[in-house]
């Protein structure tokens, strides 16, 4: 998947998990009863820590709460881990648990008492990808040594193997977008038959989480400025004003990207210097400079 891909994924599911409604009922719904039953959701807080390392931020975001148990004073740190690649990874379980250990080690660094860590790996790729532990990782393990592994588990909530209709009857009808988005991600001819209803779907949020939705939405598609014109008329008045603000936005991120891709080009293939590539295409400095750097690591 493209760094730009990766950073609308990103950034569209940061925006919807920071909203803690949002957040409450996702873990509601999707973390095991024996689990959700048993956290007082009223406490759930987001953190600022983030446990990944700088191999794990290429492919995989996440965001961190803590949350009391109910009738305790203990905290657990729920961590929703999202899987950017668009193909499955046999070897994420190591990654889960090297993230674990990470965010376990980072507590002690920090003198503070150790707490339990849930990791919730969302998936919402094209590829077919089961559930497996770390020890199913090795295949020819002799079954009495298995004891050697740090084995755990972690909740893992794959949007392919949830049905359309099973995300439709949550309550909260911008999570539902949302998932339906992020699941369809990849579709783009079945992005453009439901985006009407996706936006319908969101029309009761806040502007900011419609403003996400609404680039996410256009982003992925292949929609055209002409198409998306006619789907903001045919929704409800309400809708349309924010839309068509939004609207403004993602065109000129479109014409950003158009003139990242240029900078790339003459970072390439000239020798002009940072001062004269941003003159040339109308961009900052700082942003030819974030650009080479992109080039120089690939190199």
């Amino acid at each position: 998947m493209s760094k730009i891909h990766t950073t609308i994924h990103d950034h569209f599911i940061r925006a919807i998990r920071s909203d803690k409604r949002i957040a409450i009922d996702y873990f509601e719904n999707y973390l095991p009863s024996y689990v959700s039953d048993k956290l007082d959701f009223s406490t759930l807080t987001q953190i600022t820590d983030t446990y990944l390392s700088e191999q794990l931020r290429k492919s995989i975001s996440d965001i961190v709460y803590v949350c009391k148990k109910k009738d305790s004073k203990e905290h657990i740190k729920i961590c929703l881990l999202i899987e950017h690649k668009s193909y499955p990874d046999q070897y994420t379980p190591i990654q889960i648990g090297g993230y674990i250990f990470s965010g376990l080690q980072k507590q002690i660094e920090n003198k503070e008492e150790l707490s339990m860590i849930i990791p919730v790996l969302l998936y919402h790729g094209k590829g077919k990808w089961k559930y497996q532990t770390l020890s199913s990782t090795f295949k020819k393990l002799e079954p009495a040594w298995r004891h050697y592994l740090p084995d755990f588990d972690y909740v893992y909530n794959n949007l392919g193997d949830i049905a359309d209709e099973q995300v439709e009857i949550l309550n909260n009808k911008f999570l539902v977008a949302s998932l339906l988005a992020l699941k369809h991600s990849f579709h783009k001819d079945w992005l453009e038959i439901n985006a009407q209803r996706i936006l319908i779907l969101a029309q009761e949020a806040s502007e900011k989480l419609q403003k996400n939705l609404i680039i996410y939405l256009f982003s992925n598609s292949s929609l055209q400025e002409k198409q998306i014109l006619e789907i903001i008329e045919s929704l409800p008045i309400v809708l349309k004003e924010t839309i068509m603000s939004t609207l403004d936005i993602f065109i000129e991120k479109g014409i950003e990207r158009g003139k990242t891709d240029i900078v790339k080009n003459l970072l390439l293939n000239t020798d002009f210097s940072t001062s004269k590539i941003a003159a040339l295409t109308g961009v900052s400095e700082a942003l030819v400079n974030n650009v080479k750097a992109i080039v120089d690591a690939k190199k």
